[in-house]
């Protein structure tokens, strides 16, 4: 008992000391997690298509099963046997005296001379005729019967369309069409015929108010029809047959036709849905489909955070960029699933080819590289091999378009290199395309071009790849090239600021920039953010301009009137006002830690020696004149920091040539590798000597070497 609470201790204390290592580890799990429960349980990981060739061996039934019709098929069925029956009808009562009465009605008014002056005189004799033809008329027609047939019944083609089910007291009597009268207009025709022919012409005025009283006696029953159609629909099977165990299913290099398409899907249904005879045979498989899963899924992101690890630290160890890339990689790996479920349960038309997987190489080259992008491309379409129904083609199809992607989108920083890009992915799609068709179908008259269709879709798709940077830039405080591309405009408010206030620090800054985004180039790190960096390291001498030498125009130097304790205090506070512009005007924090890191802990070295040699016999506070730091961490800041220094001390060669270049370079970059700047960087050496060979190539073209002069001076920056 007494060991508990010093248990809980020790555990307490290795969560507080390694909550950073646990919420890492903890994000790669959850992430395998997500991943493995993505992944499709069955075990039926064949891809078929109607009228394709069979492209495995031969396929026997693993187990018996029903042959399950496919929903097209059972539609077709089903809308057969709507067809097939006849519609429903009713009588309706006291049709009959309702239309005489109003036929009455119309007989008195129309023949009323008191109220009609334009009536014609009837005597009441042939009224009484009128009446009494009127009711035998409508005696003929309604025991006949006047049907008003519904309008979805009078479709062309409909087997049913020329009987009718009549339903009078609970029976049912099966009627053609011809034995009544399908419209008013027939009855009506009737009537014309039958007074005209048997009445004198006096009273064949009584043809119109007597079609116009007519009604339908018969009409549209459409609750009996639905629920006599909804039973019928019910004896439908949906089921054609029984696939025995080991019944050969389809042969190795057969055309999968309907039959065999019916039969791979009822197959391929049994496996998803683990049916009771399944289960009992399978129920163990079920499970070891899903370990067998979660292990390589454990595999693949284990390695991809190995690589991490080694080959991108800075990464591995951000757990803002760690999670983005494990969310990306879960959220697009479910957006697949989602795709294929859609296709899959929904029977929809769209193919699978539209999948954008160059969005992957797109954004995750802009924000983390060449080598993460690839990684990350080559994990998605790995993992998605387990999803999508498709072959290896399939996935070799979008693994070489994302190459595509990622080669493309090198220097892509304005939307001008975007459409380029695109037009380069889609060229790779286009190629690989038709090359794997023609492997595939061995003509160029057989190729699916519908699929290239899709393919167009799919690029356009990726074009969506660009305005989700900002979205990503905003949400995780990222930094892509396009936007370090609009920072690198030299209207920018910040550097507009500086041209106009210390227009000398202003063109060291833009040589600085010139000599970083070369060497970044030639040793592979980021020349648009090194060159950025470089842009703005100096913003905050552009409160006390005057106090830095590149900016003083006249032989007045403001620090020969204040003591160099001041001096040294007002020399470094430019890195401090830096900081806080940069904040003000919400500058990424990556281009902020340029500001910090491009001294990162040297010494003012003019004021401190100009201080040991006015003041040999005090004491000297060597912290106090040096840089608070930090110190460079990346390659770019790093390569700053030298650009910066050599730069600066190149302005102090009155006459330069080409051995004092060479020997200002070198004793610039080994001082500050001396005095331990680039301890916190995973620059190299190799790295630093291809620096200063490009150093040395800018500073000749800068200064157009002439002749050469014996002494150098060796000038740190103030």
């Amino acid at each position: 008992m007494s060991m508990n609470p010093i248990g809980f201790k020790n555990i307490s204390s290795l969560i507080v000391n390694k909550h950073l290592v646990i919420v890492r580890y903890l994000l790669v799990l959850i992430c395998i997690t997500v991943i493995s429960t993505l992944l499709p349980k069955e075990n039926f990981n064949y891809d078929f298509e109607l009228n394709m060739p069979w492209k495995y061996d031969n396929l026997y039934a693993p187990f018996t099963f029903t042959i399950k019709k496919l929903p097209d098929e059972l539609l077709l069925e089903q809308q057969r046997m709507i067809d097939s029956i006849a519609p429903y009808y009713k009588i309706e009562a006291k049709v009959k005296e309702k239309v005489l009465e109003q036929f009455e009605t119309s007989l008195l008014e129309l023949y009323n001379v008191n109220d009609n002056p334009n009536a014609t005189s009837l005597n009441r004799k042939d009224s009484i005729l009128a009446v009494k033809t009127a009711d035998r008329l409508l005696d003929s027609l309604y025991r006949k019967g006047i049907a008003a047939l519904d309008e979805e019944h009078k479709k062309s083609g409909k087997p049913a369309l020329n009987t009718i089910n009549l339903l009078v007291n609970n029976t049912v009597t099966v009627l053609n069409t011809n034995q009544v009268f399908t419209n008013i207009t027939d009855a009506c025709q009737y009537i014309d015929n039958y007074i005209k022919s048997e009445l004198p012409e006096n009273l064949w005025d009584i043809i119109e108010p007597l079609c116009n009283s007519l009604q339908p006696n018969i009409t549209f029953d459409r609750r009996t029809t639905r629920e006599i159609t909804e039973e019928e629909l019910k004896k439908i099977a949906k089921t054609k047959g029984v696939v025995q165990q080991n019944e050969l299913i389809i042969a190795q290099g057969a055309l999968v036709k309907n039959e065999q398409y019916s039969k791979l899907q009822s197959l391929k249904n049994a496996y998803e849905t683990q049916g009771t005879a399944v289960v009992s045979t399978f129920f163990f498989n079920k499970y070891a489909v899903n370990i067998g899963h979660f292990i390589l899924v454990f595999v693949t992101i284990l390695l991809f955070t190995v690589f991490l690890q080694i080959f991108e630290p800075a990464t591995y160890y951000n757990s803002r960029k760690l999670t983005f890339i494990l969310i990306f990689i879960a959220a697009f790996i479910y957006l697949i699933r989602i795709v294929v479920d859609i296709r899959q349960i929904g029977q929809t038309n769209f193919s699978l080819y539209m999948l954008p997987y160059c969005i992957v190489p797109i954004v995750m080259r802009n924000f983390f590289g060449n080598r993460t992008a690839m990684y990350v491309h080559i994990i998605i379409v790995l993992l998605s091999g387990f999803i999508v129904p498709m072959g290896f083609e399939f996935l070799f199809l979008h693994f070489i378009a994302g190459l595509a992607a990622i080669l493309a989108n090198e220097r892509a920083y304005y939307w001008s290199d975007f459409f380029k890009s695109t037009a380069y992915i889609f060229a790779t799609y286009l190629a690989g395309f038709i090359g794997i068709s023609l492997i595939q179908e061995g003509s160029w008259a057989t190729i699916p071009w519908v699929n290239l269709g899709w393919l167009v879709v799919n690029t356009f798709f990726c074009l969506l790849a660009y305005p989700l940077i900002p979205a990503f830039e905003k949400l995780f405080g990222f930094v892509s090239n396009i936007t370090l591309a609009e920072l690198s405009d030299l209207n920018k408010p910040l550097l507009r600021r500086l041209s106009r206030k210390a227009p000398g620090t202003f063109a060291h800054s833009l040589q600085v920039a010139n000599l970083a985004e070369a060497a970044s180039l030639e040793i592979g790190a980021r020349p648009l953010l090194a060159k950025v960096g470089a842009l703005y390291h100096d913003i905050g001498k552009t409160l006390r301009p005057i106090y830095f030498t590149e900016n003083q125009t006249t032989e007045i130097n403001p620090h020969d009137d204040i003591p160099y304790i001041e001096s040294v205090r007002i020399i470094k506070e430019h890195v401090t006002h830096g900081i806080e512009l940069a904040k003000k005007e919400r500058l990424p924090n990556v281009i902020t830690d340029f500001i910090r890191t491009h001294h990162g802990t040297t010494r003012v070295e003019y004021f401190y020696q100009n201080f040991r040699k006015d003041f040999p016999n005090e004491d000297i506070d060597e912290p106090f004149f040096r840089y608070k730091g930090p110190l460079p961490y990346s390659k770019e800041t790093a390569i700053v920091m030298m650009a910066d220094s050599v730069e600066a001390a190149s302005r102090s060669l009155s006459t330069p040539n080409d051995e004092q270049i060479n020997q200002l370079v070198e004793h610039i970059i080994d001082s500050k590798i001396r005095d331990n700047q680039f301890v916190n960087c995973d620059i190299s050496f190799k790295d630093i000597s291809a620096i200063k060979k490009v150093f040395k190539k800018q500073l000749r073209s800068i200064y157009h070497i002439r002749i050469s002069y014996p002494d150098i001076m060796e000038r740190q920056e103030v």
